[in-house]
C-alpha cells in the first residue's frame, strides 16, 4: 500500500463498551473532516449498529471477531496508508488538538509519541478502578520525558519507524514489545502530557478482568520466550506478589501527582482485583513459555 506522506491515519480499536465508539469518533470528527488529510480507521471485536457509519461518514468500520485491543490495532495499520500512525481505544475522548499536537511533535524529530490520559465525566466505580490500573503512570501532570512505557492508548507513531520493527507486531501490537525493538534501532520515544486524551465509560467489570487475565498471559508469554526455564518457574511461583507491587506502584503515583486520591482509595477493591487478574494471566504466561519447545 502506498503511503502518503502528510497524511495521518488514527486507529481505533473498539472494546465493545456501550456508546463508546460514537463518543470517541464525535471528539475526533473536528480534527478528520474534508481537506484535513486524516484517515479514521475503527476495528472492532464486535461490529457496531450500522447508524454509526452514517452518522460519522470519514470513518471506515472494519470487524475482526473476538480480537484482542493488539490485534485490532495490528489490523488498522496494516490497512492504514498514513505517513503517522495514531492509535486510541473507543472509550477514550481526544483533546481538541490531538492531531495538531500529533503533527507539531513528529515533525521535530520524535519516532513515537506518547501522552496523557486523564478521567473523563461521569466514570462509574469500576471505571476508575480501571483507569487507576491501567493509567496511573499516564496521569497528569508530568514533565516532557523519553520513555519506553508510552500508553497505547494514547500514541502516534512515525509509519517508516515502525516498518522497521514489523515483525513484532504482526500478530498483535503489543507495546513493551514494539517499544523495546523501536529503542534499539535508535527511535527516539517521548512521554508527552500536551497529547491528551480522556477515558470515558468502559465495557464494565467483568469485561476489564477478562481483558487482564488475556493481556497478563500474551505478557508473560511474550517475557517467557526470552527467560530460561528457571525464570519462568520463579516468575510463576512470584505471581503472588505481582498485585501489591502494582497497587504500590500506583498508588504512589496517584499521591505523588496530588489528584483523584479520593477516588483512588474508593476504587482499591476493585483495583486489586484488576491486578490480581493480571497477576493470574502473567503466571499462565510464563507456564505457556515453559510448555513450549
Amino acid at each position: 500500500m502506498s503511503t502518503s506522506s502528510s497524511r495521518i491515519s488514527i486507529v481505533v480499536a473498539s472494546n465493545g463498551a456501550f456508546g463508546s465508539v460514537a463518543r470517541c469518533l464525535a471528539s475526533i470528527e473536528p480534527q478528520a473532516g474534508p481537506g484535513s488529510d486524516v484517515e479514521v480507521i475503527v476495528c472492532e471485536a464486535t461490529p457496531s449498529d450500522d447508524s454509526l457509519r452514517t452518522q460519522f461518514p470519514f470513518a471506515r468500520f472494519e470487524t475482526r471477531p473476538g480480537a484482542l485491543v493488539p490485534e485490532l490495532w495490528q489490523t488498522g495499520i496494516d490497512l492504514s496508508d498514513g505517513a503517522i500512525v495514531a492509535l486510541t481505544i473507543s472509550p477514550m475522548e481526544v483533546a481538541d488538538d490531538w492531531v495538531a499536537t500529533i503533527r507539531d511533535r513528529l515533525s521535530h524529530g520524535i519516532d513515537a509519541l506518547g501522552g496523557a490520559i486523564d478521567a473523563g465525566d461521569g466514570l462509574r466505580l469500576a471505571d476508575w478502578a480501571e483507569y487507576f490500573c491501567r493509567y496511573s503512570a499516564d496521569l497528569p501532570p508530568f514533565p516532557v520525558h523519553e520513555s519506553l512505557d508510552l500508553p497505547g492508548d494514547n500514541a502516534a507513531y512515525r509509519r517508516d519507524r515502525l516498518g522497521e520493527v514489523r515483525e513484532t507486531w504482526q500478530d498483535g501490537f503489543w507495546e513493551p514489545e514494539v517499544h523495546r525493538a523501536l529503542q534499539e534501532r535508535g527511535a527516539t520515544l517521548v512521554h508527552d502530557p500536551a497529547l491528551l486524551v480522556r477515558q470515558g465509560r468502559s465495557a464494565g467489570f467483568t469485561a476489564f478482568c477478562r481483558q487482564r487475565l488475556l493481556h497478563g498471559r500474551e505478557y508473560g508469554r511474550q517475557r517467557g520466550r526470552r527467560f530460561s526455564a528457571l525464570r519462568n518457574v520463579t516468575g510463576i511461583a512470584l505471581s503472588f506478589v505481582v498485585p501489591p507491587l502494582m497497587l504500590a506502584r500506583s498508588a504512589r503515583v496517584v499521591f505523588a501527582r496530588g489528584r483523584h486520591r479520593a477516588k483512588f482509595i474508593a476504587s482499591l477493591p476493585l483495583l486489586l482485583v484488576f491486578d490480581a487478574a493480571w497477576a493470574l494471566g502473567e503466571a499462565r504466561g510464563h507456564f505457556d513459555a515453559l510448555r513450549t519447545p
